[in-house]
């Protein structure tokens, strides 16, 4: 079996000595950055089909690291945060990182993580395939670049945004609980990010209100959930 490919960015020299070690034991072949300088040209170079990125590097803050990769890459990024910094875990999982661990934890902790989240990003890409290009008055929502067209402006969305604005706007009015919306971005019971969804429902109708007339738009339905709207004289 081919080894995954891990790209692990954290100052902690001993740490990262201590995964590199260990994760390469297991089905995993390591590449340790120590500071977040070059990352972009690091990961065009090595392809890493996973990250673990600190959030507190001396060079570089890790959100913005995540900011710039998501631009540019698909890959899966795990956080790693520190003990109790649930903000630190909002904020990784509002720009998009696909799942946080906070320190201290263990190698076997670690590789669970690691293996989930290279299962669920792996599972969605035949039906990614299937996604057609969902396309209303004022908007158009692209599958395959991952972006939300608003009267020929292009808007880049996180992988957590696209998931929840391509269910909602799948099945325009129904009303979707935060379960469900949590479901279609992880299948893990998070509880920071049940939080966050309100937060991603913002952002979504932040630039859903850039249309020069709002003919779409994600409704909340009080004690529900949310849906997503189209004005009724205005056919699909």
């Amino acid at each position: 079996m081919q080894k995954k490919k891990i790209l692990v960015v954290d100052d902690d020299v001993k740490l990262t000595e201590i995964i590199d070690k260990y994760l390469t034991q297991y089905e995993f072949k390591v590449t340790v950055a120590n500071d977040g300088k070059d990352i972009e040209n690091l990961v065009k170079t090595i392809k890493p089909d996973i990250i673990i990125l600190d959030v507190m590097l001396p060079d570089k803050n890790g959100f913005d690291i995540l900011r710039d990769l998501q631009k540019d890459f698909d890959i899966p990024i795990i956080m790693l945060t520190a003990k109790g910094d649930e903000i630190d875990k909002v904020i990784g999982l509002e720009l998009g990182a696909d799942d946080y661990i906070t320190k201290p934890f263990s190698i076997r902790e670690l590789v669970a993580r690691l293996r989930t989240v290279l299962r669920r990003t792996s599972q969605p890409l035949a039906d990614t395939l299937d996604r057609k290009e969902l396309m209303f008055p004022n908007i158009r929502i692209n599958p395959d670049r991952r972006v939300l067209v608003i009267d020929d402006t292009e808007y880049d969305l996180t992988k957590t945004e696209f998931e929840i604005l391509y269910l909602l706007a799948s099945n325009p009015d129904r009303t979707y609980t935060r379960e469900e919306l949590l479901k279609s971005v992880s299948e893990r019971d998070y509880e920071v990010f049940d939080r966050s969804i309100d937060m991603h429902i913002s952002h979504l109708r932040n630039k859903l209100k850039k249309q020069k007339e709002e003919n779409c738009s994600i409704k909340t339905v009080w004690g529900s959930g949310y849906r997503f709207e189209i004005k009724k004289d205005n056919p699909q």
